[in-house]
């Protein structure tokens, strides 16, 4: 079967969906910002909705955006102890560690749901739209961080089983 540019591009856009999602996000929120202002300033004539849009788009890109992070183990991490560790050891803390962040996201996506639904009578005070379509950036980000992490973790419970049968054939 032969590929071309076009399905490769396809692939890299659904490999990264969560990516190029925040990233386009970012640019709507940018451009929403840049009109506002652009408007108020040489017009005297704010568009209001663009405040709440732009705010949301805001809200996803970065409840997204820490998700690819947290996928592509992008976060800031302190490494100065594990780094000096032996390599088993290094992979147990690691194992630990994500099983650390599968239970935190796990629960706080789980505060999200219970934040939704006490929250689905309220509205957006210009959009007149439920808040739920803001918050459900909170969902979908650490949703997505509880999936990465349970991923995370069986990668790290895969690598420390290959470790140990590595040592028993040599």
């Amino acid at each position: 079967m032969r590929h071309t540019l076009k399905d490769s591009l396809g692939k890299r856009i659904l490999k990264n969906l969560d990516a190029w999602f925040a990233g386009l996000m970012f640019a709507i929120t940018m451009v929403l910002v840049i009109i506002n202002v652009f408007s108020r300033y040489f017009f005297n004539a704010p568009i209001a909705w663009v405040e709440e849009v732009a705010t949301s788009c805001f809200v996803y890109t970065v409840f997204v955006g820490a998700a690819w992070c947290l996928r592509t183990r992008q976060h800031v991490g302190v490494d100065l102890l594990v780094d000096r560790l032996p390599e088993k050891a290094k992979e147990v803390v690691h194992l630990l560690t994500d099983l650390v962040i599968l239970v935190l996201n796990g629960y706080v996506t789980y505060l999200s749901v219970l934040f939704m639904r006490s929250s689905k009578v309220k509205t957006m005070p210009i959009l007149k739209i439920s808040v739920n379509y803001l918050y459900f950036a909170l969902l979908l980000g650490f949703g997505l961080m509880t999936v990465y992490s349970l991923i995370h973790c069986g990668t790290d419970i895969r690598d420390l089983i290959r470790g140990k049968e590595k040592e028993v054939t040599e």
